[in-house]
């Protein structure tokens, strides 16, 4: 009778930590997550080309299968070329001021403004190539907008400029990092080739607030190799236009256990606010991808005693892994 007391609550156990368990990929296809956790439920955007789709989910595990709505369809008829069809890649979705926000890639490669109530920012037309562009708060500093561009040395750079939330208009653009460490350069072997005459890439900005830290994740080198990583740029304190207020790191989060081209990556927090997570694409391909193959996987990210970030390494898929706390 004991044992049989003790196996039943065993099994409950076991059976409830497996519910709670979740694995990756946590979303297949996936690529360009952007996975927020708020009003007690998960929300997930990524690219799908002609349209901005958002899962949503109680858990992680319940992504997969997770309930979905369109928030916007690309309405034009035109047979779409490849180009085109990166015009709506890469959407994100935030809370700002408790108001749902989702910059996106807009047409023909210019990242674009969406602010509340359904209207649109805007192209931000600064420059000729403008991509994934994020929102940046700095305290005692203010606002801002960041994305990636093309500037003249054939880099893709990472620019910033001041935002003002209640007109919606941004000043001047300044770049605080060009690709200038060879983690970020592999190009050669792409497939795809890159665009033009490329040589490096920083692209896909997220920022990351810990204590009274501030960060910049970006991701580095072209997608379309295994290389594809993520790199830092830590606030040090001084005026966030000038790119000596930005100190570089990286790579932090590489290929590894089969997962390769690691990177466009996004953070959220635990249901009860204590944790750090990292959702990030990546491919089983080993030559590595910029195409529908990619698929979102997350894992917790921790700090150590001096506050500095770490990712860890890709876990391998299918492997069981403790979820967000709370």
């Amino acid at each position: 009778m004991l044992f049989n007391w003790g196996s039943t609550l065993l099994a409950a156990i076991f059976s409830a930590s497996l519910t709670a368990a979740f694995e990756n990929p946590v979303r297949e296809p996936a690529p360009d997550p952007s996975l927020v956790f708020a009003d007690g439920t998960y929300h997930l955007t990524f690219t799908s080309y002609n349209r901005i789709t958002i899962v949503r989910s109680n858990t992680l595990s319940g992504l997969p299968n997770g309930e979905q709505k369109t928030i916007w369809t690309d309405t034009n008829t035109t047979p779409a070329t490849q180009a085109s069809r990166a015009a709506t890649a890469a959407p994100r979705v935030f809370c700002e001021d408790a108001t749902p926000l989702a910059p996106t890639i807009a047409n023909q490669h210019l990242a674009d403004l969406i602010p509340p109530e359904g209207s649109r920012g805007g192209l931000d037309d600064n420059f000729a190539f403008s991509i994934d562009g994020t929102f940046l708060e700095v305290p005692g500093f203010g606002r801002y907008h960041v994305l990636s561009i093309r500037d003249n040395e054939f880099n893709q750079a990472l620019a910033i400029t001041q935002l003002d939330t209640d007109s919606w208009t941004v000043g001047a653009w300044h770049v605080i990092s060009i690709p200038d460490q060879p983690w970020e350069r592999n190009i050669t072997g792409a497939n795809p080739p890159p665009c033009d005459d490329l040589v490096g890439v920083n692209e896909a900005l997220h920022p990351l607030y810990h204590g009274d830290d501030i960060w910049l994740c970006y991701s580095a080198s072209n997608c379309a190799t295994p290389n594809y990583s993520l790199g830092l740029l830590h606030w040090n304190g001084g005026d966030p236009l000038l790119k000596s207020s930005w100190d570089k790191t990286g790579p932090v989060f590489s290929q590894a256990n089969g997962l390769y081209g690691t990177g466009h990556n996004s953070f959220f927090t635990s249901p009860d606010g204590t944790e750090i997570w990292n959702a990030f694409h990546a491919t089983r391909n080993s030559a590595g991808s910029c195409g529908g193959d990619r698929f979102t996987s997350a894992q917790i990210v921790t700090f150590d005693e001096n506050n500095n970030p770490n990712f860890g390494v890709p876990q391998p898929l299918g492997e069981i892994l403790t979820p967000p706390s709370g």
